[in-house]
């Protein structure tokens, strides 16, 4: 293992564990998050240190290009996460966090050159079949304003279109109907640090302020 990630684990067992043990003793005993986040597996995007979390405040599910695959879909990690969260933890908010210059959103848009190197990527490909909608309202959504940003709207598509798959879990429309849990898109700017909600009403995201 590479030594700087020793020496960050020996900084977290002599400092931070060491001052927060009574928190660690509790979380021991179990969990109890208030948040659920699904993002992107992008090693530019920490939800924990975005919102200066603690460990047992966000459970959090990381996939490519933070997708929510639909129910009836073959269950598999993401699913499972979620089922988890909203039933056995009975988290009260669920967030979509997507990011800018988002790898994922745009090798949707990738056409391999026949010179190009190969790159062994079809797992990546199969699963970025989720976000063929997100892309093809972005291209809609470009078609007569080329000054658009195709990228961030994509990215931003691609949120709502997890938001929208959320719908099609039947227990999570359950817990919406008995108010028990809220949805929420974010877009997280890596350049500024700024976030995005998106907003219900006017459709739109809007930068949070603090």
């Amino acid at each position: 293992m590479n030594k700087i990630h020793l020496d960050g684990y020996q900084k977290f067992k002599d400092v931070y564990f060491k001052d927060n043990k009574k928190l660690f003793d509790e979380l021991a005993e179990g969990q109890s998050p208030h948040t659920m986040i699904i993002t992107c597996s992008d090693s530019r995007v920490s939800p924990t240190k975005i919102l200066s979390a603690t460990p047992g405040e966000l459970f959090v599910a990381q996939n490519i290009g933070n997708i929510v695959p639909p129910y009836e879909q073959t269950k598999g990690a993401t699913q499972s996460a979620i089922e988890y969260a909203v039933n056995a933890l009975k988290i009260p908010h669920l967030v979509i966090l997507g990011h800018s210059s988002c790898g994922a959103c745009a090798h949707l848009y990738h056409e391999k050159d026949e010179n190009e190197k190969s790159v062994e990527l079809s797992h990546v490909d199969e699963w970025l079949t989720l976000a063929y909608p997100a892309k093809h309202n972005a291209m809609l959504e470009c078609l007569n304003n080329p000054e658009k940003n195709r990228a961030e709207i994509t990215e931003k598509n691609n949120i709502l279109l997890s938001i929208e798959r959320l719908m099609t879990y039947p227990y999570i429309v359950k817990a919406l109907e008995e108010k028990r849990i809220e949805l929420h898109g974010w877009w997280y700017d890596i350049g500024t640090g700024n976030l995005e909600a998106y907003d219900y009403a006017t459709k739109t995201f809007k930068k949070i302020e603090v």
